[in-house]
């Protein structure tokens, strides 16, 4: 699986989370944001430090800036 992928569905699942208007929703993202870190975690052979928000989104930045060009 492509690294870009999982912390682009990882930052989209954290974002949907935080604007979920209920709990269920709300749950449901936020456990999909944490699969993800999972995998993520697993893929570049860590177990403990979480997937870096921050980082996705310069990714899909830099990524969206590409195919634009």
């Amino acid at each position: 699986m492509d690294l870009n992928y999982l912390y682009y569905r990882q930052q989209i699942e954290t974002s949907m989370a935080e604007a979920a208007h209920s709990d269920a929703a709300r749950k449901v993202h936020g456990e999909l944001a944490e699969e993800y870190e999972k995998r993520i975690n697993e893929a570049v052979g860590r177990s403990q430090p979480k997937a870096n928000a921050t980082m996705a989104l310069a990714i899909t930045a830099r990524e969206v800036g590409e195919s634009e060009s």
